[in-house]
């Protein structure tokens, strides 16, 4: 190869270096340091009672590069958490009408939380810590489901509903709720990110307070 092809080769070399190096801090500021930002999140909620399926949306706006404001509206069913002992009503029933209690709940919140994001790789990893607090709706029902009696030899074994039903009993209330955790989010394209997040979530509730961990997937756009 003669000096001048290596040299030729050499410029070009630089060159396409060069340009590689200028356009780096572009690609990094595709998404600029402040603006909003809309994501949307579903998993399980453990703890208190039993697992459930969570989802979220919320909007949000990013005061700076690292600081934000988020408002995000959950809602968690079949969570499975006992009826307050106070609000349970007895009822008179025959003795040979056996009765199945059947209790489900539901949570609704509205949350207001702080997002601290520590951009890096470029702004393509944003791990970020969150916490704020808001309200929590709790609705519970309780309902009592007749279990079917037999029929009495010798005639044919067969089921027979019971005669006498229990009450239905609905009791909902709304309380203080509040959360941290922290997450992580991988930027696909432009503003398009998705990643996972991990919190932690207290309802107040009257007698006692619920706690509960979320472990959910996320999706979320910035722009």
């Amino acid at each position: 190869m003669s000096v001048c092809a290596v040299k030729r080769a050499t410029t070009l070399g630089a060159s396409a270096l060069l340009t590689l190096l200028l356009n780096a801090p572009a690609t990094a500021q595709e998404i600029p340091d402040t603006g909003g930002r809309v994501f949307g999140l579903v998993g399980g909620v453990f703890g208190d009672g039993d697992s459930a399926v969570m989802t979220s949306a919320g909007a949000g706006i990013r005061i700076s590069r690292h600081l934000g404001l988020d408002l995000e509206l959950f809602h968690a069913g079949d969570l499975g958490l006992p009826v307050d002992p106070g609000f349970v009503i007895q009822t008179l029933r025959p003795v040979f009408a056996p009765v199945e209690r059947v209790e489900s709940s539901r949570l609704v919140s509205f949350l207001t939380r702080m997002t601290v994001e520590f951009p890096v790789a470029d702004g393509r990893l944003w791990p970020y810590l969150t916490g704020g607090g808001g309200i929590g709706n709790l609705h519970q029902t309780l309902s009592y489901r007749n279990l079917p009696l037999p029929r009495p030899r010798p005639q044919p074994e067969r089921l027979v509903p019971a005669i006498f039903p229990g009450p239905n009993l609905e009791l909902s209330s709304t309380n203080l709720a509040l959360t941290f955790g922290g997450g992580l989010d991988v930027r696909l394209w432009k503003g398009l990110a998705v990643g996972t997040e991990a919190r932690y979530f207290r309802l107040l509730h009257q007698r006692e307070g619920f706690d509960f961990a979320f472990v959910t997937s996320r999706v979320s756009y910035r722009f």
